[in-house]
This record gives structure tokens, sequence and C-alpha cells, in this order.
């Protein structure tokens, strides 16, 4: 019996019961395969990725800001003050009238701060929207490319066991031996692959899995045909990138108008009550008294009339931002341009592996090990060419500004 026998059925006991571990040393515990779906796969890692999670919380964070920004700056303070107290008795007797002091002072808010600093608030809110749904889109993108390599890992181990299969049930012979040590070595390669590409799948999703996820399904998917200016016109309305820097150029608006509210007037008010006790000054006894007091004051803002900073770098944000959109609008043109190219090559060799596997398979018969090599090469360049047009199309489709996630 061949050495590589008792690997060879483990291989295969393995393909028919993914929940069990391959027979491959591994440099950490995991070592079993749990098989998950790519909409599953991709729902977890929404779920337990940190970036996406902090980016989560900082929409919260962005929303509690924007709920203090729109209260009106009322602050008011109260203050007590006793006395006046007289040091020196001039003659006896003499009653020391310590009268009290109740005062309440606040602030009157200059015209249109309120506003302006809710609408920033607002547009706030919008930016870290767009940006979590930008870092939500990079991320799954990122997983659901690690995820087709997986697959495409997978794929081949089966490619690789099945043909092995086929040629153990032929009659042995030197051929045969030499066919199957050489399956099994590809076989041995290809799992290590898997695991390899199964454990970057960890990357994405936290502490999640406690198995290394299995993916599922094919990557048999229909070649598309797609439209350039369409692509374009439709990445620059709906990218992610692109909504970004716009929500980032509202906020920059609102935060131009804030800075120039914020120069204008406040006006702090005061009122205060005052009680004095009963006293006897002079053989005379007063009465307790109360009396009101209010008044006002205006702090005049000489220093902002005097220096236009912080409308300069508001403004200069802004222009900044500007001309980074203008690039980026640029850059996608580009990008789509090259992506529909890379498409447009996945689709020949898709095309061509497809061909050449059927003509392989209708002239070799698989009654020997040379038909079945024959057919498991053109096979595993079918499995290579379904995995380049499957990312081909996912790369037109996220520079397009289409999120959609591929039928595998």
């Amino acid at each position: 019996m061949s050495p590589f026998k008792p690997y060879f059925l483990s291989i295969l006991f393995t393909c028919v019961l993914p929940g069990l571990s391959l027979a491959q040393p591994s440099a950490s515990e995991l070592s079993e395969y749990t098989p998950i779906s790519l909409p599953q796969y991709l729902q977890t890692v929404k779920e337990n990725n940190a970036i996406i999670g902090n980016k989560r919380l900082g929409k919260e964070t962005v929303a509690a800001i924007k709920q203090s920004l729109s209260l009106y700056q009322f602050n008011p303070s109260i203050s007590y003050s006793k006395g006046t107290f007289y040091q020196q008795v001039p003659y006896t007797p003499y009653d020391i009238p310590t009268s009290n002091t109740f005062g309440l002072n606040f602030n009157i808010e200059g015209w249109n701060k309120r506003s302006t600093r809710s609408k920033y608030g607002e547009a706030e809110i919008g930016r870290s929207d767009a940006d979590y749904q930008a870092t939500e889109a990079d991320i799954q993108t990122a997983a659901t490319l690690d995820y087709i390599d997986a697959l495409r890992n997978r794929l081949l181990f089966n490619s690789y066991a099945t043909a092995a299969k086929k040629v153990a049930a032929l009659p042995q012979s030197d051929q045969t031996k030499d066919s199957t040590q050489l399956l099994l070595y590809y076989e041995n390669a290809s799992a290590k692959d898997l695991q390899f590409t199964s454990l970057s799948l960890i990357n994405h999703s936290g502490d999640k899995f406690k198995n290394l996820p299995l993916p599922i399904g094919n990557l048999n998917i229909e070649p598309q045909n797609f439209n350039l200016e369409e692509l374009i016109n439709q990445a620059l309305a709906i990218r992610t990138d692109i909504v970004v820097m716009q929500a980032a150029i509202n906020s920059s608006e609102k935060n131009i108008s804030m800075t120039q509210a914020n120069r204008n007037l406040d006006v702090q008010l005061f009122v205060s009550y005052t009680t004095t006790p009963e006293y006897t000054s002079s053989g005379y006894t007063y009465l307790r008294q109360s009396g009101f007091s209010a008044g006002l004051s205006i702090p005049l803002p000489v220093n902002n009339y005097l220096q236009n900073a912080d409308i300069v770098q508001a403004d200069n944000q802004k222009l900044g931002l500007e001309m980074q959109l203008r690039d980026l609008k640029s850059q996608v043109r580009v990008r789509v341009m090259q992506a529909l190219l890379q498409y447009d090559s996945a689709k020949q060799i898709l095309a061509q592996a497809n061909s050449e596997l059927l003509d392989v398979s209708k002239v070799a018969n698989q009654s020997s090990a040379k038909d079945i090599m024959d057919v498991r090469d053109k096979e595993g360049a079918l499995i290579d060419a379904q995995t380049n047009h499957v990312k081909a199309l996912v790369n037109v489709w996220r520079q397009s500004g289409n999120y959609s996630i591929p039928n595998i």
C-alpha cells in the first residue's frame, strides 16, 4: 500500500465531512472547519469587526454631540454675598447692618449662534454616517476577496481529491502510482493553502469564530456586460469615498457659518436682590429693607475683528476638501476604466478555460491516468479563471459604487 494512502483517505473523509479537522500541522489550536456562506460570513464581519464597531460608536458619539450643540447656551450662575461688615465702632450702642445679596447672572447668545451650531451638528452626523458606510464597504470588500481566495483553495482541494479517487479506481500500474503520488502532493499543498486562507477570514471577524470558517458554493458566475459611461456616472454619484468627501465639504460649509456666527455679540444680564435686617444707628431704628438691582454688559470682541485667522482656517479647510474631491473624481474615472479593462480580460480567459475543459472532456474518456490528469489540469485552470473573473467582477462593482454581494 502506498505510504500516501492513509493520508489520502483522511483527506477524502475530511472533504465529505468538513466539520472534522484536516490532517495538517497547525501553529494554532484552530484545526476544525465550520462551513459558512458568504452572506453569513459578511454579516458576522459586520457585527464583530472592531473597526466597523468603532465607526458605529462614532456615529452615536456625534449624535450625542449634535444634541448638545443644539442646546441654547444659557450658562446661568448664582451668587451670594453677605455684608458689609464695619470694623470700626464710632460710638455705642452700635448695630452692624449686615445685608444679604442674592444674584443671578446669565448669558444671552448672539444672533444665529445656536442655529449654526445645530446645522453643523447635523452635517457632522451625515459625515459620520457616510464614513461608517464607507468603512463597512471597504472591510466587507476585503473580506469578500479573502472569502473568494479561500473558496478557490477548497475547490482546488476537491478537484485534486476527486481526480485522485478516480486514479485510485484504475488498475494499478507505474503510471497510476506516479499520478496518485503527484495528486496527493498537490492535495497536501492545497489543504495548507485552504488553512492559510481560512485563517485570513478570521482577521476580519474578531474572535467570533472558534473553528476555521470553510467557504461553500462555487465560482461559476455568468459573465456580464457593462456600459463604461453608465459605470462612471454611477460611481460619481454613489461611491462611498465620494459621498464621504461630499459630506465633509457640507460639514466644512456649516463650520464656516458657525465660525462667522461666533463673532456675533453676546449679552450678559444680571439681577440681584438685597435684604438688610433691622438695625439702630444714632438713636434711630431702621426697619428691615429690601431692594432689587439689574444690569447688563456687552463684551466687545475687539480681537475678533482685528484678526481673521479662524475664518481663513475654516475657508481653507473647505477649499482643501474641494480640491481633494476634484482629484478623487478624476481618479474614480480612471479606476472604473481600469477595472473594466481587467474584467474584459478576465472574461476572455474564462471563456478560453471553459472551452479548453469542454474540448479535453470530449476527447478524454478518463479510462487512463493521463486522461484524468488532463481533465484535472483543465479543471484547475478553469477554477483559477473563475476566481479571477469573480474578483474582477467585484472590482468593477466596487469601483462603480455597486456594493452587491456576488452570488457564489
